[in-house]
């Protein structure tokens, strides 16, 4: 299990100076950021079915590339970058709906009855093209519109499947990945890639929009920000020096200095990023957030989830519950090793009985879908899965 960052980034803590930018960019003057507040009470409903020892669950996962180097219209001369984004991620939005109505309306028959439904997406999938960003401005804009409208998004998705019509549904939907300036160095930025997850049935679903919890990566990779091309770098004495991946000199790490990737976004757009973020977990309860993510929704099914390159990292002591039945790795171009030798290092809790991967990136460069069975810790066969409509494979499994 990884430690939390000494300085921790809450991602709902929005300064003044970047509510500006953002309200330039949609032309409005203000946005406003709620309160703390503590994680609210209850259990999303009853416990399951009475106690029953076993209970069923349905995994719903889209299998599609990403990182989606297509939009469907190309950015025009003097088209805002806010713009753009608006209309790719309501596209995105609707493709995920379109899927799921589908996934849940060829089931509506099916003798599996599940007590909930996750359903899923990639790493990466809200994000457009690295390659439209023209400069640092722009990245600002853009990035503080990602901060509300994926939300905004998802919590639209979520609210199409009420559950009385569609039964209890857990959304996963890909992540988002934006930059941030950083604070410990402001000639640097900082990743935030996270999985924005929703429900039809938990607390405030009474009001209409139930609370979300944001699950924000650790780890960044080369490709979270890739457009034109990227270099990894070492920062001593506030300098940058680029590693030669080809013959890396070993006095280079001496000290364990930070590590950054020097993403070359497009033609006139170059940015250094941390390796490492500080960005902590935490649950928006739309008064405030609190510095947990929710994932005791059903008391029954306490799930987790790894972003791509923290896979097996643990980082339980985010969660609100940490002995987690299901794990969830979301990723782009992160495999599962058969190999006992290659998964040195990767943390599985005793309680977990099955791994799911929704990769964007696997094998050849195709997307790819899989659940593997967990016994004591230990990874064990793959579970068959059946391919529906629309890319959706379906996992129907029993925890107990």
């Amino acid at each position: 299990m990884t430690e939390n960052p000494r300085n921790v980034t809450h991602f709902f803590q929005v300064d003044s100076d970047r509510r500006r930018i953002l309200g330039q960019a949609l032309g409005i003057s203000s946005i406003l950021v709620a309160p703390s507040l503590l994680l609210g009470c209850g259990d999303g409903g009853a416990e399951l079915n009475g106690g029953d020892l076993n209970h069923r669950v349905q995994v719903l996962s889209l299998q599609t590339p990403t990182p989606n180097l297509d939009v469907l219209h190309p950015r025009e001369e003097n088209e805002s970058i806010i713009d753009v984004a608006k209309r790719e991620i309501a596209d995105r939005q609707l493709k995920l709906a379109a899927a799921l109505t589908s996934a849940l309306t060829q089931l509506k028959s099916d003798s599996f009855r599940p007590h909930v439904t996750f359903f899923t997406a990639p790493e990466i999938y809200w994000n457009i093209p690295w390659i439209l960003v023209k400069n640092e401005e722009e990245l600002q804009q853009l990035s503080m519109f990602y901060r509300d409208e994926v939300k905004k998004q998802v919590q639209q998705l979520i609210g199409k499947f009420p559950a009385a019509e569609w039964g209890k549904l857990i959304l996963l939907p890909g992540t988002n990945a934006l930059l941030s300036l950083s604070r410990q160095n402001p000639n640097r930025y900082e990743a935030i890639n996270y999985v924005v997850a929703a429900n039809n049935f938990g607390p405030g679903s009474e009001h209409g929009t139930s609370y979300v919890s944001i699950w924000p990566k650790r780890n960044t990779a080369l490709i979270d920000f890739l457009g034109l091309s990227a270099q990894i770098a070492v920062e001593k004495d506030e300098k940058l020096i680029v590693v030669d991946m080809e013959a890396p000199d070993p006095e280079l790490f001496a000290g364990d200095p930070p590590q950054l990737f020097i993403y070359q976004l497009s033609d006139t757009l170059s940015v250094p990023v941390y390796e490492l973020s500080t960005v902590v977990a935490e649950h928006d309860t739309n008064s405030g957030y609190a510095p947990l993510f929710d994932n005791q929704i059903l008391p029954s099914i306490p799930f987790g989830i790894d972003i791509c390159a923290d896979f097996g990292l643990g980082r339980l002591d985010e969660l609100k519950q940490p002995e987690v039945k299901l794990n969830f790795l979301i990723a782009a171009g992160q495999p599962i090793p058969r190999d006992i030798s290659q998964l040195e290092g990767k943390f599985f809790p005793e309680s977990l009985q099955y791994l799911i991967r929704n990769d964007g990136v696997a094998a050849k460069g195709a997307p790819y879908c899989e659940v593997l069975r967990v016994v004591k810790g230990q990874l064990g066969e793959r579970v068959q899965g059946r391919l529906l409509d629309q890319n959706i494979w379906l996992y129907q499994l029993d925890i107990k």
